[in-house]
């Protein structure tokens, strides 16, 4: 029997260390920013995350971004699988643990992508309403004592499965809810005088940057999302 128990453990510790390297969890390792560093929260859902993309904590899109902003930066990731904008139900993400953490970081600049899981039927009601919670969303960071500099993101774009019907998205996804919400986005941002990054253009045309169900970015798709984030940083500060 503990020759058994042991390799029922040994076994579990290897399947959840698998999960945690693919990016299958919600674990994360946060940091102190160093004395002088800007900080940046990547406030999102499982893109952010960097769901499903192998050693997730180097390739995700806010690790990528860390470095290349160098130093003097400091980037931490508030990504948490399945979560939206709209805070009509547990999905949102204003009720996880998260939330109030990227907070308590006190972050210099915000840059926050979600959308991709409020397209899907149990979550949307309308454009009206998502782009009510977005602002309030983006407000309540506004709010926050270090006043950072909210960038206000697109969803990343949606891909067909291979092989499956047309208009036919992994879980769910509604490309029209998609669309609706990058135009809410763009009105967010010219209205409220927020950094813009369409990460659903970024990502357009470019399905070899997704892994298999068409929806999650693979470490080449986080580069650019990364990258997007970079330049959009770099041009503002100077």
């Amino acid at each position: 029997m503990p020759i058994i128990l042991a390799i029922i453990m040994t076994v579990t510790v290897l399947m959840a260390g698998y999960a945690i390297l693919m990016g299958g969890t919600n674990i994360r390792f946060h940091s102190p920013a160093k004395e002088g560093q800007i900080k940046v929260a990547c406030v999102g859902d499982s893109t952010t995350y960097g769901t499903v993309i192998p050693n997730v904590f180097h390739n995700c899109y806010p690790a990528q971004l860390g470095r290349m902003l160098g130093a003097g930066y400091h980037v931490e990731n508030y990504g948490y699988n399945g979560k939206t904008a709209l805070d009509l139900n547990n999905n949102s993400f204003r009720k996880t643990g998260e939330y109030p953490k990227s907070m308590e970081y006190q972050p210099d600049i915000v840059i926050i992508m979600l959308g991709t899981n409020d397209s899907k039927p149990q979550n949307w009601t309308n454009k009206r309403d998502y782009k009510e919670h977005c602002r309030t969303l983006i407000q309540s960071y506004q709010n926050v004592e270090s006043r950072p500099a909210v960038y206000i993101c697109t969803p990343n774009s949606a891909y067909y499965i291979q092989g499956k019907a047309e208009e036919s998205y992994s879980y769910g996804i509604n490309e029209k809810n998609l669309l609706q919400e990058c135009e809410a986005i763009r009105e967010l941002a010219s209205e409220m005088e927020l950094g813009f990054i369409d990460m659903y253009d970024v990502t357009s045309g470019h399905p070899e940057w997704y892994k298999f169900d068409g929806i999650h970015p693979n470490k080449d798709g986080a580069n650019a999302i990364a990258t997007a984030a970079y330049k959009a940083i770099t041009v503002k500060s100077r």
